[in-house]
């Protein structure tokens, strides 16, 4: 089985971030060719990169990077849910995603994204060549959210669409069959 991790990027308190990776993960779980585990990095709640040994080592020292290296390690790919800060990346990612290295090596990603008009779309284009460094295959499916307060309900929630859902399927759809062949050809590779 294919195991899909669906990365939670941002911390803030109230975030919006927690709708989206909700609603993905629903729409996953309906899958029967993926098994889907949610990272919430707020639950997570790395510090601030604290190993001795660079990370492309891969000899930790702390234990929440042991545990944290599990977790990718076990991944066949991923969904990486990120808003967009002042053009780039929330920091709580940056951090979680430098922690590690031969953990996320020939996997595939893909990204949803949400903010203002561009939807995200400047932070996934720096997550990109932050996972090529990682030897990650980045998809080219992804889903963006601009604007994303404008389709609130009075209470606060989303109203997702239909094409959004066709669009997270086309990301699902894409992570599977990279995966599966992405699983095989580590398998053949030495990772360093």
């Amino acid at each position: 089985m294919i195991k899909i991790k669906i990365i939670a990027g941002s911390t803030r308190p109230g975030r919006f971030n927690t709708q989206p990776v909700k609603w993905l993960a629903e729409i996953a779980k309906k899958r029967t060719d993926m098994a889907v585990e949610v990272l919430d990095l707020a639950e997570i709640n790395l510090p601030i990169y604290d190993e001795a040994i660079p990370a492309m080592f891969k000899k930790y020292d702390k234990e929440h990077t042991k545990k944290w290296s599990t977790m990718i390690d076990e991944a066949d790919g991923f969904v990486i849910v990120t808003p967009e800060y002042n053009h780039s990346i929330p920091g709580a990612i940056k951090n979680a995603i430098d922690f590690l290295n031969q953990e996320w090596a020939y996997k595939p990603v893909s990204f949803v994204s949400y903010g203002s008009l561009a939807g995200g779309s400047r932070a996934v284009e720096h997550l990109r060549g932050v996972a090529g460094e990682l030897k990650m295959y980045d998809l080219r499916e992804q889903l963006m959210l601009p604007n994303y307060w404008e389709n609130l309900d009075d209470k606060g929630s989303y109203k997702f669409t239909e094409i959004q859902a066709k669009s997270a399927n086309a990301i699902l759809d894409s992570l599977v069959f990279w995966a599966g062949v992405m699983k095989d050809a580590r398998a053949k590779v030495e990772i360093k």
